[in-house]
């Protein structure tokens, strides 16, 4: 099983595994965890979000952030064609 990243976790498959190599595996990602929440695409969410709460901006354009930052350039594409309708 590979991560999205290049990183072999295991060689077996997911229901060859054992409770305990499902664990370990958990344990694992739980550990990787708070590096993946520090990066610029969680940055982004975090800054939309307190901006939303705050009232800076509209629920549309936190939902365009969010488009943009989980689905990348196609995000962007369904944003603007959203925008042309």
């Amino acid at each position: 099983m590979k991560m999205r990243d290049g990183i072999i976790i295991s060689n077996k498959a997911i229901w060859d595994m054992s409770p305990k190599e499902h664990l370990a595996i958990l344990l694992k990602r739980t550990i990787a965890l708070p590096s993946k929440m520090l990066g610029f695409k969680p940055f982004c969410l975090y800054l939309a979000t307190w901006l939303l709460a705050k009232g800076y901006i509209g629920e549309w354009v936190w939902l365009f952030v969010l488009m943009m930052v989980l689905f990348g350039i196609v995000g962007l594409k369904v944003a603007g064609g959203m925008l042309k309708k």
